[in-house]
C-alpha cells in the first residue's frame, strides 16, 4: 500500500462482532493507521427478542482494548460529547462505524462519517430492514453512505443488491448479507476517492421502519419461500 490514510472507527467499548469483523477486514487490507474510539454500551433492561435472529451477534470475548492492541491498532475511550474534539484531535482521513446509536448533530455535521445500512436506502429505512424487505418483496441490498443529521439518509458511496440462491434459507442469506456489509464499509476507504459525486439519499417518501412486530414476524419463512422464488438466482 502506497500511502497509509489515517482511519477512525467507532465502536463500543465491549466485545462486539462487527467491530471485531471491521478490524480483521481492515488488516486484511493492510491499514496500519488505525485508531478505535469506544463509546460506553448502556445495555437495555428489556432487550427485545426476536423470533428470528438474523444478524450474526457472538463475539470473542476479549477486552476491545487487549483486541485492538493485537492489532497493533490505537484505542480510545469516548462518549457522544467528547468524541467530536477527540476525532479533530485525531485528524482522520476516514471515520467509520463499526457500532454506534444515534450520534449528535455536531458530530455528523463536523465530520465525514462512513456507515453501511443492509438495505436499500432510501426504500429500506429503519430498524430490521432485511426482515421488511422480505415482507414486502423488495429487493434485499446494502448502503455505504456519509451519514447526516437525518437517520439512514445522508450521501450514497456505494449500493449492491444481495443475491439469493435456491438452496438459500433465511439464515444463508441473512449472513451473506452481513457479509457484504463488512466487506463494502472496509471496501469503501479505496472506493470514495475514487467517486466525484455523493448523491443524496434523504427522502420523504419512505418511512423508516421500526422492529418489526411479532404478529408479521411469525409469518417471515412463508414470505420468505415466497421472496425466494420471486428473485433466486441458478
Amino acid at each position: 500500500m502506497a500511502t497509509q490514510p489515517k482511519i477512525a472507527v467507532i465502536s463500543y467499548n465491549t466485545p462486539h462482532r462487527k467491530t471485531q469483523d471491521v478490524l480483521h477486514g481492515l488488516k486484511a487490507k493492510g491499514y496500519q493507521n488505525v485508531k478505535i474510539f469506544a463509546l460506553p454500551f448502556v445495555q437495555r433492561e428489556n432487550p427485545f427478542k426476536p423470533i428470528y435472529q438474523h444478524r450474526p451477534s457472538k463475539a470473542i470475548q476479549v477486552n476491545l482494548d487487549d483486541y485492538c492492541n493485537s492489532f497493533g491498532y490505537n484505542f480510545d475511550l469516548t462518549t457522544a460529547e467528547t468524541l467530536n474534539n477527540q476525532l479533530n484531535d485525531y485528524k482522520a482521513e476516514y471515520v467509520i462505524i463499526a457500532g454506534a446509536g444515534l450520534l449528535p448533530d455536531e458530530l455528523v455535521e463536523n465530520h465525514k462519517i462512513i456507515n453501511t445500512h443492509p438495505g436499500f436506502l432510501p426504500l429500506t429505512r429503519g430498524l430490521d430492514s432485511l426482515k421488511w424487505a422480505i415482507a414486502k418483496g423488495v429487493e434485499i441490498g446494502v448502503t455505504t453512505h456519509f451519514v447526516d443529521t437525518e437517520a439512514d439518509a445522508g450521501f450514497l458511496i456505494e449500493q449492491q443488491y444481495v443475491p439469493v440462491y435456491g438452496n438459500d434459507t433465511f439464515h444463508s442469506l441473512a449472513n451473506r448479507q452481513y457479509e457484504t456489509e463488512i466487506e463494502m464499509l472496509v471496501n469503501s476507504i479505496e472506493l470514495i476517492p475514487t467517486l466525484s459525486e455523493f448523491k443524496s439519499l434523504s427522502s420523504n417518501e419512505f418511512e423508516a421502519t421500526r422492529r418489526m412486530p411479532k404478529a408479521i414476524e411469525e409469518n417471515l419463512m412463508q414470505a420468505f419461500d415466497t421472496y425466494k422464488e420471486k428473485y433466486k438466482r441458478d
